[in-house]
């Protein structure tokens, strides 16, 4: 049986017990994606933000074509997607089509603590440059408990973010046999941008290929893919999931993996 692991939806990122940061991804292409392998008899195992309902496809969970791994955080997608690479004896591809959040919370912390620590910081020595200032900042001494809510009559509450960990760089690693597809959404930029962009991708992180495409066209309607390799464009437009899928059913036969 032809396996495939294919990723959905946000992550995300906790500021204190209740909120959030996250972004706007609906995990709809990874659902159709995953409809459209499963029809096909692959077996998939979805790695789904768990905000995302897969109502439409929960009957092959019944037939045992269909695994859902419910995730929150990038970390923890990171771990299954791990936790899968060490538990599959081979997978045939791999579609990392989630939103992965590019920050998360790194500390909170209220403006005027901030501005009272470098006040009393300076006092007691003199900054000699901005590397000083800065080194103070990152600290974070000055930082408030978000181990539960934060009162919601902060007025001056800041969040300092830091780099969320980047799944993609490890795929490789985990899955080193598997055809690896990545996605790739600017917004509003020329097309050879978009591909040299994507094509630093996929040649950065061993990936077979990207699936790049233009927020500006998806607000317009138009949900063209345009597929990116290590080379660069390779002339191929997909339109719709269907689409998506042949052409990578036709991607894995020419590696022979299907």
């Amino acid at each position: 049986m032809k396996k495939a692991i294919i990723t959905g939806g946000p992550t995300n990122e906790y500021i204190d017990e209740v909120m959030k940061i996250t972004n706007m991804s609906t995990g709809s292409l990874s659902l159709a994606l995953a409809n459209e392998f499963l029809k096909a008899k692959y077996d998939v195992d979805l790695v789904l933000n768990r905000g995302i309902s897969y109502d439409a496809i929960k009957d092959y969970e019944n037939s045992g074509n269909l695994r859902v791994f419910l995730v929150e955080t990038t970390e923890e997608m990171m771990e299954q997607l791990k936790d899968l690479g060490e538990e599959r004896a081979s997978v045939d591809i791999i579609i990392h089509a989630a939103a992965v959040g590019d920050y998360k919370a790194d500390f909170t912390f209220l403006m005027e603590d901030l501005a009272r620590y470098i006040f009393k910081a300076n006092e007691k020595k003199p900054f000699a440059n901005e590397k000083e200032v800065l080194h103070l900042l990152e600290d974070g001494a000055y930082r408030i408990d978000n181990s539960s809510k934060i009162s919601s009559y902060q007025k001056n509450l800041s969040v300092k973010l830091t780099l969320t960990p980047k799944i993609i760089g490890n795929l490789r690693k985990w899955f080193p046999n598997s055809l690896l597809v990545g996605c790739k959404l600017l917004e509003s930029v020329e097309k050879e941008e978009l591909y040299q962009v994507a094509q630093k991708l996929a040649a950065k992180n061993q990936m077979d290929l990207i699936l790049a495409n233009d927020l500006s066209e998806l607000r317009a309607g138009k949900p063209a893919r345009y597929v990116v390799d290590g080379e660069g464009y390779t002339g191929v437009q997909l339109n719709t999931p269907e689409e998506i899928f042949k052409h990578l059913h036709q991607s894995l036969s020419e590696k022979g993996l299907a």
